[in-house]
């Protein structure tokens, strides 16, 4: 398995993660302000914890295969550009969320769902680029290659 190979399992991995996380959040919820779930505070927390070492974590693995492959044609330093930006923007949701799910006590989660909904979108465009944009470009870099796997 080479190594965007096991990137995009990563992805899988991230995928689900969030999934997990969001599940207490998933049932048929009201509308109103009185939005309720029962909620585990504890598991919650360590599920929020253990999805944000996951994506610290994918990133530093990232930014080492990125620092083997370095190509920094035109192209690519554009993408890598992206990729900042979209990491940062993944970060930033990442806080919120971890601050507002953290003093969540089931009542009132409207917000948190919006923010699930957000944070979704903000993974899932991170991943879709580096899937659809940077590794195809990796995978054209010179030394690809000459790479261990």
């Amino acid at each position: 398995m080479d190594n965007i190979e096991v990137l995009l399992v990563n992805h899988s991995e991230l995928r689900a993660e969030l999934e997990i996380l969001a599940a207490p959040f998933n049932c048929a919820h009201g509308v109103g302000w009185d939005d309720c779930v029962a909620l585990d505070r504890k598991r919650l927390i360590r599920d929020i914890t253990a999805f944000i070492t996951s994506v610290k974590e994918h990133e530093v693995q990232e930014d080492e295969f990125l620092r083997e492959v370095s190509v920094l044609s035109e192209p690519d330093a554009r993408a890598l550009a992206a990729l900042a930006v979209g990491r940062r923007s993944l970060r930033e949701i990442l806080k919120l969320f971890n601050v507002i799910a953290y003093n969540c006590d089931g009542e009132h989660v409207h917000r948190v769902r919006q923010l699930l909904f957000r944070l979704r979108e903000e993974l899932e465009s991170l991943l879709a680029f580096e899937e659809k944009i940077l590794f195809p470009l990796l995978r054209g870099a010179p030394r690809w290659h000459a790479l261990p796997a």
